[in-house]
């Protein structure tokens, strides 16, 4: 139900983004409230929660602002139109822009793969940077990253429509908050698979060990 926030997560975000959307549409669906509106409601609670998180961070991103547009743009055209598919395939509206976004970064600068963690990292953003302009396996491993994460994307785009169109309304929501479970959790993989290939997890997200290369001084 929510949308596939490529970030790393906290269980809180998923009860918030994931379970409370979910188990609201079914709790309005078994007291007879119609699946357009069931899904409406579970649509402007998603759409509450990400107003609220960009106005706590006092910045619009990309990510919220596609967001936002997806869910209003699906839910206007389920509730002008009387059709819940149209809310049902609101989350591919988000993982497609967002795929398309996160590969065309690999012509940036610095991948989005990249900044994304960067944001994530506190204390040791200096080494990250420092990473960047020295090392060029972890520079090679940032966009092997932002590949992955793009194709995934578009995977999860693709499965949502597919399901959406395929299985019954109510069928939809439970299986639409599994694909974003299993979405969350992969984009993680691709991170941590090739920055230890390169040689570079422990520097980022390990102990640092005495003896080794003090990257952070």
């Amino acid at each position: 139900m929510a949308s596939p926030n490529p970030v790393p997560v906290t269980g809180r975000q998923l009860l918030r983004d994931v379970a409370a959307p979910f188990a609201l549409y079914y709790l309005l669906h078994a007291c007879g409230v119609s699946d357009v509106l069931a899904l409406a409601v579970g649509a402007v609670l998603s759409l509450v929660t990400t107003g609220l998180e960009m106005v706590r961070r006092r910045r619009i991103e990309a990510f919220g602002a596609i967001t936002v547009l997806a869910l209003t743009a699906s839910m206007l055209a389920a509730l002008i139109g009387g059709d819940a598919r149209e809310l049902l395939i609101r989350n591919a509206w988000i993982s497609a822009p967002f795929a398309v976004i996160t590969l065309a970064s690999l012509r940036s600068a610095r991948p989005l793969t990249y900044l994304v963690t960067w944001m994530l990292m506190g204390g040791r953003r200096h080494v990250m940077e420092r990473l960047w302009h020295t090392e060029s396996r972890f520079r090679a491993a940032w966009r092997n990253v932002t590949i992955m994460w793009g194709v995934l994307m578009l995977v999860d785009a693709t499965a949502r429509v597919v399901v959406a169109y395929r299985l019954p309304v109510p069928q939809v929501p439970a299986v639409d908050a599994a694909i974003t479970v299993a979405t969350m959790l992969a984009l993680q993989l691709p991170t941590h698979l090739f920055l230890v290939r390169s040689g570079f997890w422990t520097d980022l997200f390990g102990r640092r060990r005495p003896g080794r290369r003090a990257l952070a001084e």
